[in-house]
């Protein structure tokens, strides 16, 4: 029986599972490809490490991370989540990671990232949802703005990768941001 959390067209959103870390996570945090951008894949990361990493992130209660899967196949496409969702100021930190690279460029991460502001915004009642990107990340970036978010600044010379510095985007949507765009649809 499927378990869907959150449905949109061409996406659902289902529970994260220690599962999906063996058949899936496993496999894109240790590939340079799918790494690239990302502090993560710096180095080889074992399966033990990264279900101890998944039993601390899925048990925090400031979390709320999920599967994103594609409807035709049935088949996890990424994960995505709410990360340190602060109540005192009613914001949270959106992380993604697309690691099937077949569905890449084809506007499932800017579905994604919908889907988990209206789950931010509409459910959680939150007020502000942050994330960092390294600004030479050009799809990503470009996912983030059809998403809604805006520039916030630059952390220069932030992230060290592929033998050279990056800078990394600090980027944000507010929710009244959020109203005003999905207004207009």
């Amino acid at each position: 029986m499927k378990t869907y959390y959150l449905t949109g067209k061409k996406i659902y959103f289902r529970p994260y599972q220690a599962e999906d870390v063996k058949t899936c996570m496993f496999n894109w945090v240790n590939d340079p490809e799918v790494t690239y951008f990302m502090l993560t894949g710096q180095k080889p990361v074992t399966m033990d490490a990264l279900l101890k990493e998944y039993e601390t992130l899925i048990n925090d209660s400031k979390n709320s991370i999920f599967s994103i899967v594609d409807k035709k196949t049935d088949k996890m496409i990424g994960i995505i989540g709410l990360y340190n969702v602060r109540p005192v100021v009613y914001a949270a930190e959106l992380r993604i990671i697309v690691g099937e690279k077949s569905v890449w460029g084809k506007g499932y991460g800017t579905e994604a990232c919908l889907m988990l502001l209206d789950y931010a915004f509409n459910r959680l009642n939150l007020h502000k949802v942050f994330l960092g990107v390294n600004n030479d990340n050009k799809g990503a970036v470009k996912c983030y703005k059809k998403a809604g978010f805006v520039d916030e600044g630059i952390l220069r010379d932030e992230i060290y990768r592929n033998g050279r510095f990056y800078d990394a985007l600090r980027m944000s949507i507010l929710r009244n941001e959020y109203d005003k765009l999905n207004r207009k649809k």
